[in-house]
């Protein structure tokens, strides 16, 4: 029975041991950034986003242009698979305008002060059928292919 005693406490640390154990946390997605800063880098894609100029209501060539402009004349439009890097699948509710929109975006990240409207959908680079460009509705998540020169927003990278 002695013998028995502590076989039965060991035995119950090595099953309760690794439950108690931590397991190991992803990275965060984005490097640490302040509210103000104009960028911010994503950790996984190493892409560089513009946080504050935002493109709104812009024909396709009209964001392009605007995005070529950033970080030192390095920007450019994000591909759909790029953009999709930044859609968060968990939609929040935000008050704006006097109604209650749902954003599909980190809001912490690309969120802030300026905001980002989710009235018509994202450009992108990528080619759609049709003649077409793929966009990205930020407020379903939905990839939508639009014609260039319709409106839409555009987040610029790098």
């Amino acid at each position: 029975m002695k013998r028995l005693l502590p076989r039965l406490v060991l035995g119950a640390l090595a099953i309760a041991m690794p439950a108690a154990a931590a397991a190991p946390r992803d990275p965060p997605q984005y490097k640490f950034f302040d509210k103000d800063d104009p960028t911010i880098k994503d950790n996984f894609t190493l892409l560089e986003w513009d946080r504050r100029a935002l493109i709104t209501d812009a024909t396709w060539a009209v964001a392009d242009t605007s995005c070529s402009f950033l970080f030192g004349n390095t920007g450019r439009l994000p591909t759909i698979k790029e953009l999709l890097t930044i859609l968060d699948e968990d939609p929040h509710e935000k008050f704006e305008f006097g109604k209650i929109v749902f954003k599909m975006i980190d809001q912490d990240a690309f969120d802030g002060a300026q905001g980002t409207p989710v009235d018509l959908p994202y450009w992108t680079s990528t080619p759609a059928p049709d003649g077409k460009l793929w966009t990205l509705d930020f407020s379903t998540g939905a990839m939508v292919p639009k014609l260039a020169t319709e409106k839409g927003n555009a987040r610029c990278v790098r």
